[in-house]
């Protein structure tokens, strides 16, 4: 999993974009494992790719712990697997989950300058909700919130 954290951010210098994370978040990452809120994408064995899903983000989301969201954090896809839908089914994945949670909202955040990413996201029916500067970065961030619906039958 932290292989394809560092991948990912290699991937978008290469690329010259801005790296979503300023270093390798292996504390958050471990912390994220430990309490049983990171997923993993393989096919046949191999990692795909891998994200987060927290009940909170009280940095990027102050109203984090009064509404009805679950919090997507670091979405990352193995460079040589992107473009294939990866992305799109784990933020699909996501949202299916927190309907089955009762939730209302995903909500992620991305580095803002980073249009590429933030185009993307836009694509996937999110909405963007302002941007907002963590303490420690030089760069924005762009909050982004996508309704998501319960699903029939849960």
């Amino acid at each position: 999993m932290l292989t394809v954290l560092a991948d990912a951010r290699a991937g978008q210098e290469r690329q010259g974009l801005p790296p979503s994370w300023r270093a390798l978040p292996r504390a958050a990452a471990a912390a994220s494992i430990a309490r049983g809120e990171t997923y993993v994408v393989q096919r046949a064995g191999d990692t795909l790719g891998t994200f987060a899903l927290e009940d909170t983000d009280a940095a990027v989301w102050p109203d984090s712990e009064a509404v009805g969201a679950v919090h997507l954090h670091r979405l990352a896809i193995d460079p040589h697997q992107q473009g294939l839908g990866i992305g799109s089914f784990a933020v699909d994945w996501a949202a299916r989950t927190a309907a089955a949670q009762g939730r209302s909202l995903l909500r992620l955040d991305a580095v803002a300058a980073n249009t590429r990413l933030c185009t993307w996201y836009e694509r996937l029916g999110f909405t963007a909700k302002g941007e907002v500067l963590l303490p420690g970065w030089v760069r924005a961030s762009m909050r982004f919130e996508r309704e998501v619906t319960r699903p029939m039958g849960l």
